[in-house]
């Protein structure tokens, strides 16, 4: 183990020996992460541990006992995503990530909403895990000492460490996310998955809704499966910081989904079972520290702190995506120059303040008016709503791309079939969760998303207007060159 992570911190490190001077002023700071740190950004942002305790969590009640049909569906659909994505990213590094991709496919315009519309989307991974570090974090010091400080004062708390560790800029973050992310896979890979096996968690008749022969429910439970896997390609901001950008942000991207999304599949298969058909109804984001109780006290102790660990490192991996989207739009100056500023750490610095205060604000509010769990649900599925409709736009880009600009490289299955499954898969999520809309307040989640898409395409609409060469400038920087 020690090997191991002295090699991922080897690959994090900067090549202060061998880098070719300094960076520009005003430029993030290149060669700056290898391969370990710039896959670890994606499994971190997906964070495994508080993925399968808290964001599958909310899948159960959908999907029942076919909660592994669902997570292996959606490992199956986020793979061909990935590939989708991959393809794009060995052409187009950028700190623009996806936002450049579709730039380069269906212009500028729509490339700025779906940057936009993406770097929201990250930007709420942070205040969905403040309000899991808060809220978890009073319960296990009510539990070993009897003492509570309110999950307000753990949320402040928490929120300052993420903006301090983003704030002194991606070396510093990435070295985090290797050993963050490198602690909590040893943990949770030696947790017994349980007794009673069986292969009724893999027909769909056992999900929790009946709707076409209990496919609903299988796909409805997709949603918050999603932004469990959500995160895989959040490492594509990082390109303008990575060596060999072509070569090591595509396969950090599938290897990412691929990795993690075995374990959650696994994991979601041992939760079910070791949890019992008899008491599925009662499965909640506490099932699987008290699944972990029947293995002793130590061992339920240290699950707690390896979801408490992964959702510090997931909020992290998400302010720094976002951040760097921010980034790419104000040096463009279709955002105002503030969130182009970068500190002595060569970390953009308007981006991050800005996201850190939002952060405090939207895990803040929604827990007063609601409740942290029910606060927790809501962004789970506002991400979800996002996520989905972004990897769609990839899919449909992707054809797009190569036959255009690299049409001796087209080929149909890669680039037409591939990208059709998971649009399709998609499209029966959406089709699903339109016509089977949770209750208030969980329903805002999809009215969100579209005001942000509104405000997204009035921007585009303004800077078109009354600031047409700002749009340009953003779009010479997400089209970056071969």
């Amino acid at each position: 183990m020690k090997e191991f992570s002295m090699s991922l911190e080897s690959s994090v490190s900067t090549e202060q020996e061998s880098t070719q001077g300094k960076p520009a002023r005003g430029s993030l700071l290149p060669n700056a992460i290898g391969l370990g740190g710039v896959l670890f950004q994606s499994i971190t942002t997906m964070a495994p541990a508080t993925g399968m305790a808290n964001s599958i969590a909310q899948a159960v009640p959908l999907t029942g006992m076919t909660l592994p049909l669902a997570a292996l569906f959606a490992l199956f659909i986020c793979i061909m995503v990935a590939f989708c994505i991959g393809s794009f990213a060995k052409y187009l590094p950028s700190a623009g990530g996806i936002a450049t991709y579709i730039s380069r496919a269906l212009g500028v315009k729509v490339g700025w909403v779906v940057g936009w519309f993406l770097a929201f989307g990250y930007m709420l991974i942070a205040p969905m895990k403040l309000v899991i570090l808060a809220s978890q974090t009073d319960s296990l010091l009510v539990k070993l000492a009897h003492f509570s400080l309110g999950w307000p004062v753990w949320m402040l708390l928490f929120a300052v460490i993420i903006f301090l560790v983003a704030y002194l800029g991606i070396k510093v973050s990435a070295r985090i996310g290797v050993i963050l992310g490198a602690i909590e896979i040893a943990i949770w890979i030696i947790i017994y998955a349980g007794g009673n096996n069986t292969l009724a968690v893999l027909n769909p008749t056992s999900s929790a809704l009946p709707g076409w022969g209990g496919w609903q429910g299988v796909l409805l439970g997709m949603l918050p499966i999603i932004v469990a896997f959500g995160g895989f390609e959040s490492c594509a901001p990082l390109a303008e910081e990575a060596r060999n950008p072509r070569k090591i942000v595509p396969l950090a991207i599938v290897l990412s989904a691929v990795c993690i999304g075995l374990f959650f599949v696994f994991c979601s298969y041992a939760a079910v079972v070791g949890w019992g058909q008899s008491n599925i109804q009662h499965y909640d984001t506490n099932s699987w520290v008290a699944l972990a109780g029947k293995a002793g006290d130590l061992v339920q102790l240290l699950v707690i702190l390896a979801i408490l660990n992964s959702a510090l490192a997931n909020a992290n991996g998400g302010l720094i995506a976002s951040t760097r989207m921010f980034y790419a739009m104000g040096r463009g100056r279709s955002l105002p120059a503030i969130f182009a500023h970068l500190n002595r750490f060569q970390a953009p610095s308007g981006a991050i303040i800005f996201c850190a205060i939002a952060m405090v604000a939207i895990a803040s509010i929604p827990s007063l008016l609601y409740g942290p769990m029910v606060a927790f649900t809501l962004l789970v599925f506002t991400i979800g709503i996002s996520a989905i409709l972004t990897y769609v736009i990839v899919c449909i880009c992707t054809p797009i791309f190569y036959l255009r600009e690299h049409r001796a490289e087209f080929n149909v299955l890669k680039h037409v079939l591939v990208p059709l499954v998971p649009t399709i898969a998609f499209a029966l999520v959406w089709f699903n969760l339109v016509t089977s809309l949770p209750p208030a307040p969980i329903s805002y989640a999809l009215y969100f998303n579209i005001l942000l898409l509104v405000v997204g395409i009035l921007n585009v609409l303004w800077l078109r207007f009354r600031h047409p060469e700002a749009l340009l400038a953003s779009g010479k920087i997400f089209l970056s060159e071969e």
